[in-house]
């Protein structure tokens, strides 16, 4: 069975001028991994700590999670696990398409997708959207929380409308969560990923491909407030297989996505769930891992 991860990342997107994506012979460092315990459950277990001292343990878990992502140690994981397909989300201004770009020249296995400066004026983010259109960026990625920008920005709509009248998805971040410990400089705005958001923002533009990344997490409120949106997608980034399962029910077999958020995913235990969810639905199964994200970036086998 194909599979193509619809939701992953290559390098260090936390921090500005840290690049390890071309870096060989990395390995996994000794440190206390929270990630481990919730991927072995299922993702059965809460994912964000209560207290503060956790919280900042899955904090510095997934900074270190990003600095062993390198290209060589991703290629490797997608090799054991079958993966025939990663798409790379880059988060300005930490990790770019131009490296995104790179890394899939070297392994084709790998789709670039491209992020928005909305450092730049609009005409000139357009300008240099349109360039990575040319060059092979597959979809737009819009990250509010770790790019500082709230969807109700005329800049993000810009960019949006740019992608969809060029008849590529969206991507984005949904759902509110901390990246950065209180000690860091790095602005910090969480409320930026409330699902409220989204569910305002995607009545506007009901004839692009739009990804809502982690809603299958809460399929019910999801399913209720983009009711009637048949663009709009999901994916399966951190959930059991109860949840797959009802996301399918509620939304439909050709609006999930597989994903796993890799590194912060892992491959293994994200397989699994889906398979669970859906044993006794082949077709659907086969949808949500290879033809929905087959369909939506123009993948002809």
């Amino acid at each position: 069975m194909k599979i193509i991860d619809f939701h992953t990342h290559v390098g260090d997107i936390f921090h500005e001028n840290r690049s390890i994506t071309f870096k060989t012979n990395y390995k996994k460092g000794d440190y206390v991994d929270p990630f481990i315990p919730f991927e072995e459950s299922g993702y059965n277990m809460p994912f964000f700590p209560e207290s503060p001292e956790a919280l900042q343990q899955l904090i510095d878990a997934g900074q270190y999670r990003v600095w062993e992502c390198t290209m060589e140690n991703f290629g490797r994981d997608m090799t054991e696990n079958n993966i025939a397909y990663a798409c790379l989300l880059p988060v300005l201004p930490n990790t770019s398409f131009e490296e995104y770009l790179a890394v899939s020249k070297l392994d084709d296995r790998f789709i670039p997708f491209t992020c928005a400066n909305f450092d730049l004026d609009i005409p000139e983010m357009e300008q240099k959207l349109l360039s990575d259109i040319k060059k092979g960026a597959k979809a737009l990625k819009v990250h509010p929380i770790l790019q500082n920008i709230s969807l109700e920005n005329p800049k993000v709509e810009a960019a949006v409308d740019l992608f969809g009248k060029a008849d590529l998805p969206i991507i984005f971040h949904v759902g509110i969560g901390q990246y950065y410990g209180p000690d860091t400089n790095y602005p910090q705005n969480p409320e930026f990923g409330d699902p409220q958001y989204f569910y305002d923002f995607a009545p506007r533009f009901k004839s692009y491909d739009l990804i809502a990344a982690h809603c299958c997490g809460w399929p019910e409120d999801f399913a209720k407030n983009t009711k009637g949106l048949d663009n709009v997608y999901t994916d399966t980034t951190f959930c059991n297989a109860d949840l797959i399962k009802k996301g399918v029910e509620l939304l439909g077999e050709d609006r999930v996505l597989f994903g796993t958020d890799y590194p912060f995913g892992n491959f293994k235990y994200s397989i699994e769930e889906v398979k669970k969810a859906l044993a006794d639905r082949p077709d659907a199964m086969e949808k949500v891992f290879y033809h929905n994200a087959a369909k939506l970036l123009k993948i002809k086998d």
